[in-house]
């Protein structure tokens, strides 16, 4: 390709800065170009990086990466690129001096004037990277590099963002089917032509898109402040009086004191003066005999004065000594029973 002063020089680098840090760079030279070209040009080298760094991993850790690349979601990518990470690492940026780093990847593309991207001169090379475990762990983790790349290069293009990421599912959906294409250039190659040939608008550049400004701040009137009423204090029933209390309870302690006094004549009637129930029913019992003769004296009386007969004085004598007999016994038992009488 002939090198003229319209030549697009484009390189992407990779710097191992230790287990958990990584430096991404980008450096363009040549004329400025409209920007879709150099997207274009930045997806075909990212895409012939992440081929190089696949075809550095043993075959059975090739396919287990191309599997989880084939899967790549817009919305992962983009959550990356907000947070400065990789797997397993904080990205930094490379300043000028820093590029082609101690340790890492460095991928350049130089595209003639009037080509297209997929005609570009493409080298990649590992810059002292021991051969051993460490060296793999991070040739897996650069394909996901791809994105933070391809932005140092255009800036927050949505596009070429997404035109980055179905790029590299294409490359992973090839090399998990056939684990040896990680060796030829040609399926890079592929992958990039394909993600380019996807017409706009990109599926998934909505995931790129810079968030809209925040809308203009709209002046809302502010609701004077309404005055909250105290509420009235609660109504508290006065004291009771003193003098009631004394009452109430006087009159509990007699109502107390006679229910005691009863129950107390109740079960020991001799100790209060008042006679048994036995004395009690035999003084009745003399009182019923004695109105029962008096009964049968006056009504033998009675017929013989009904018959004409004279009224002899001796029988009206023994009804007044009889009726003086009934009276002494009805005294006699008030005697013994003076709540009764």
């Amino acid at each position: 390709m002939p090198m003229t002063d319209r030549t697009l020089r484009l390189r992407l680098d990779v710097d191992v800065r230790g287990d958990d840090e990584v430096g991404l760079g980008a450096a363009r030279t040549g004329p400025p170009g409209p920007p879709l070209r150099d997207g274009e040009v930045a997806v075909v080298l990212g895409t012939a990086l992440a081929r190089a760094t696949l075809a550095a991993l043993p075959e059975h850790r090739r396919s287990a990466v191309a599997r989880d690349l084939a899967a790549l979601e817009p919305a992962d990518v983009a959550a990356d690129l907000a947070a400065r990470r990789v797997p397993g690492a904080a990205v930094r940026d490379l300043r000028a001096e820093e590029q082609v780093g101690a340790r890492g990847w460095c991928a350049r593309a130089v595209l003639g004037d009037g080509a297209s991207p997929a005609e570009a001169l493409i080298a990649v090379d590992a810059i002292r990277l021991p051969d051993d475990s460490r060296t793999e762990d991070w040739a897996a983790r650069v394909p996901w590099m791809v994105p933070a790349l391809v932005r140092h290069v255009v800036g927050s293009a949505p596009d070429a963002l997404a035109r980055s990421v179905l790029a590299l599912r294409a490359l992973g959906e090839e090399v998990a089917a056939d684990p040896g294409a990680a060796t030829d250039p040609a399926s890079a190659a592929r992958a990039a032509a394909a993600a380019l040939a996807v017409p706009r608008p990109v599926p998934g550049s909505g995931a790129f898109a810079p968030a809209p400004p925040p809308a203009e701040a709209v002046t809302q009137p502010v609701a004077a402040a309404t005055r909250q009423q105290a509420p009235p204090p609660p109504v508290t029933a006065p004291p009771p009086d003193r003098r009631l209390l004394a009452a109430i309870a006087a009159s509990i302690g007699v109502a107390v004191l006679s229910l005691v006094l009863v129950f107390a004549i109740i079960a020991s009637p001799g100790s209060f003066g008042l006679a048994s129930t036995s004395q009690v029913n035999d003084r009745v019992s003399v009182i019923e005999a004695g109105v029962g003769q008096l009964r049968n004296d006056v009504g033998t009386l009675a017929r013989e004065l009904q018959s004409g007969g004279a009224t002899p004085a001796q029988a009206v004598e023994q009804l007044a000594q009889q009726l003086d007999d009934l009276r002494q016994q009805v005294e006699d038992l008030c005697s013994v029973l003076p709540v009764v009488c």
